[in-house]
């Protein structure tokens, strides 16, 4: 494209939106993103846009894992918690719960295990590891059964701080309300147990 060819390409009217678009900041770049992909949720424009908005390292090795396992179901929710990490608390914490049950149901689905609509997600998570032999009585290692107890209580606290935090419930007269960094908190550690279950799903099927 020879020079000045892309500039000439722009209207006036997209002149003006790029200019606007220069002066939000990130966190208004988030909810406008959020926007166009609930009116418009193609894969290619989630895909687009969520590569455009991970502002850390493990975002997109966690965001590459859950694409290649199921791009419009699990990868979709993780887009969602992270582009509302400082814009929407509450919401990013529904959905850093949302997520790992989705993976955990999607597990056992393919595992031939089977699982109760109404399981909470500890149950869910516990199904899930003993089909992948993530279970801690599964192991006689001490250093893996501590390892593995560990990421039952990450879970269960998951399960915990969505139901005292998150917009799924009443809050009562004087809520507690958490910042960008309990969201991230809870979206960050949603998003690794996520990879650590799916790449064991895809290790243990291939």
């Amino acid at each position: 494209m020879a020079p000045g060819t892309r500039d000439q390409a722009f209207s006036s009217k997209q002149k003006y939106v790029a200019t606007r678009l220069l002066k939000l900041s990130r966190e208004d770049v988030l909810v406008i993103a959020q926007r166009v992909l609930e009116e418009y949720p193609t894969d290619d424009l989630a895909r687009a846009v969520g590569r455009a908005t991970l502002s850390q390292p493990a975002d997109m090795i966690v965001s590459d894992s859950l694409a290649a396992f199921d791009q419009s179901g699990v990868h979709a929710i993780w887009q969602r918690a992270i582009g509302r990490r400082e814009t929407d608390p509450e919401g990013a914490i529904t959905l850093a719960r949302t997520l790992l049950e989705e993976v955990c149901k999607q597990i056992i689905d393919g595992s031939g295990a089977s699982y109760n609509e109404k399981d909470e997600l500890p149950r869910l998570y516990r199904t899930a590891a003993e089909s992948l032999n993530l279970a801690p009585d599964q192991h006689i290692e001490e250093i893996f059964k501590r390892i593995l107890v560990g990421c039952q209580t990450i879970v269960e606290g998951l399960g915990a701080v969505r139901n005292k935090l998150s917009d799924a419930h009443d809050k009562g007269p004087k809520p507690a309300r958490p910042t960008g960094r309990h969201a991230a908190l809870a979206v960050n550690l949603a998003g690794a147990k996520a990879l650590f279950l799916v790449e064991t799903w895809r290790e243990r099927s291939g």
